[in-house]
């Protein structure tokens, strides 16, 4: 069924293509396609809907929101290893919160958020239009989704302009507060749960419906303090149970199921961003993660790379027990080839630190969780590589592993926390957390401590683009990490970028930058 999804998404993008003239009231029309006369089958609205996917899929795959969201954090990073991934110091700035307002991946996720919302606010005006029953229940599905790129535009940015029109748009809309976004994506989903969709799979596949509507609002609800200044910690808890109560999605037996390279039938995935070796967005954690030699382990035929970039920070990794199976996420020690012969990468001989340290492992290929130094020259051997989703023998430059945004797990992370906060360590946040610790091989947690909430909420979600939303919930952002001084407040969010300021004069710039 995801090869129908994704053939529909390109069939979208050639609807868009054709129609966007019509867009423009003033501009000349060079196609006879109007809502009423382009949404006239059911695969013609399932292409436009899926067409507004995208920039979701993007959101996780290009340089955007997951690098904002995990580079920032102390779970990931991108050493600067004798050359690659330095960037001009972008990776290093991004990990030491000293990023530059014009920086690549903000601007990346500005668009993402800002793209979404338009190709949203487009397709349901046009569905409007169209006037049918199957419009009506495609604008439902529209405004949840559209509330879903407010939400990361309110977490990364903060005071965003709130666009709910695509004709009547302003030229150069204004921003409003944090506060004023919250209770509009608030108030969207409580409106909507009710009357749309419930239904998953098949054509609903990836796509959201009555139950990802509720995940958002809980994890909105769960960290409303950050937004808002006020908390909503039995919202969380309360729509949190609304899902479990739901009985429609169960934890999968085997954590890594979730993120197998074919993770359509987890039944613990309630949202996920769709991917395909086919077509783009391209998910590549492959190449973005192993070392250029592992094309030799897995068969890699991707024309490029791998790259040698992303890794774990070793502190992260190390606070994952050895027993817990969730630690095997990481790929670590000496690599072989897809034949069993070990791998050896005859540059290490002559990579001398900043210190003058050489390479502590020489020539043979081991990936050590340890990382000499963030800049200029980290050892190519150096972090444990990051292995969530599942790699497979003669993978090329994409990856079909879906990308899990919302799962159940999060869901009873969500109310063990907002229960924790309202009550502190009590039974049922214990027995919640309990059922995720089980399934990772490890016994419960009694009584619960704030330290032991946080660091296991991170290692379950860890690189799921939730790292620094979770830092900043516990008061841990700004603090001191490897490689990494404490940092001001006004980091919480993340500066306008540079092109949008430029391009839209009544854009205010976030404080402190």
């Amino acid at each position: 069924m995801k090869t129908r999804i994704n053939k529909v998404i390109i069939s979208g993008l050639f609807l868009m293509l054709i129609s966007f003239s019509c867009t423009d009231l003033d501009s000349e029309l060079y196609s006879e396609l109007t809502p009423e006369t382009e949404y006239t089958t059911s695969d013609s609205f399932l292409a436009g809907l899926l067409a507004a996917y995208n920039p979701l899929r993007s959101n996780f795959a290009n340089d955007g929101y997951w690098e904002l969201q995990e580079h920032s954090s102390e779970t990931a990073v991108a050493p600067a290893k004798f050359g690659p991934w330095n960037d001009g110091g972008q990776w290093a700035r991004l990990h030491q919160h000293q990023w530059e307002n014009s920086a690549f991946y903000i601007n990346n996720a500005w668009n993402d958020w800002s793209g979404g919302v338009s190709l949203c606010n487009r397709l349901i005006e046009e569905f409007e239009a169209a006037g049918s029953a199957e419009a009506e229940a495609g604008i439902l599905e529209l405004r949840a989704l559209r509330a879903l790129y407010f939400y990361f535009a309110l977490d990364a940015f903060g005071n965003v302009p709130l666009v709910t029109s695509y004709v009547d748009a302003e030229t150069n809309p204004s921003q409003v507060s944090s506060s004023e976004t919250y209770a509009f994506i608030e108030s969207e989903l409580l409106e909507i749960i009710p009357i749309m969709s419930d239904v998953s799979g098949g054509d609903n596949y990836a796509r959201m419906n009555s139950w990802a509507a509720r995940a958002l609002l809980a994890r909105l609800y769960l960290n409303a303090e950050t937004y808002t200044g006020t908390a909503q910690w039995q919202k969380a808890a309360d729509m949190a149970q609304e899902i479990i109560d739901g009985g429609r999605y169960s934890l999968e037996a085997n954590y890594h199921d979730n993120f197998a390279w074919e993770n359509e039938g987890s039944a613990e995935n309630i949202l996920v961003s769709s991917n395909s070796v086919n077509n783009g967005p391209d998910f590549r954690m492959h190449l973005r993660t192993l070392h250029p030699l592992s094309a030799q382990t897995y068969n890699i035929n991707a024309g490029t790379g791998p790259w040698n970039g992303y890794t774990a920070v070793e502190d992260f990794y190390n606070s994952f027990d050895d027993a817990d199976v969730r630690k095997d996420i990481f790929i670590t020690g000496q690599q072989f080839a897809a034949d069993g012969t070990p791998l050896e990468d005859p540059a290490a001989a002559d990579q001398v630190d900043s210190n003058g340290n050489p390479e502590p492992d020489g020539p043979p290929l081991i990936f050590t969780p340890e990382i000499n130094e963030l800049i200029p020259n980290a050892f190519g051997q150096a972090g444990a590589r990051i292995g969530k989703y599942e790699f497979v023998n003669g993978m090329q430059f994409r990856m079909e592993n879906d990308f899990t945004i919302f799962r159940l797990a999060e869901v009873l992370l969500i109310r063990a926390e907002a229960l924790w906060r309202l009550n502190g360590s009590n039974g049922e946040s214990v027995e919640l957390i309990r059922q995720l610790r089980e399934r990772a091989g490890l016994t419960a947690i009694d009584p619960i401590t704030e330290d032991e909430l946080y660091h296991e909420i991170q290692r379950e979600l860890a690189y799921e683009a939730q790292a620094r939303t979770i830092m900043i919930r516990f008061d841990r952002f700004n603090g001191e990490w490897w490689e990494k001084p404490a940092s001001d407040p006004s980091r919480n969010l993340f500066p306008i970028p540079t092109n949008q300021l430029n391009g839209n004069p009544s854009l205010v710039q976030n404080p402190g930058y």
